[in-house]
């Protein structure tokens, strides 16, 4: 019987995600990434035993959008302080 997975899936003890032969991340959620990518965002911040994801060779060099935006270019919605449907009528 044939498995759908690849022979040398990694699957990391500490936060779940699969590490492809060739090295794609696969998230639980969003798009595939890299090493580089996962540590940017999970790894340098947990810090905890069995992370598969340590190897400086593996995981290459980190880019800054490898990491999360900082939030200060977002656009935030406006919302009046008085909803439409609350004001009273005189």
């Amino acid at each position: 019987m044939e498995s759908n997975q690849p022979q040398n899936l990694q699957i990391c003890p500490v936060c779940n995600v699969s590490i492809t032969e060739d090295g794609q991340v696969n998230f639980s959620t969003g798009s595939p990434g890299t090493r580089a990518r996962l540590y940017a965002r999970v790894c340098n911040y947990v810090q905890k035993p069995g992370c598969i994801n340590q190897e400086s060779q593996l995981i290459g060099k980190v880019n800054p959008e490898d990491g999360f935006e900082s939030g200060e270019n977002l656009l935030t919605p406006f919302f009046s302080s008085l909803d439409q449907s609350t004001k009273q009528t005189q």
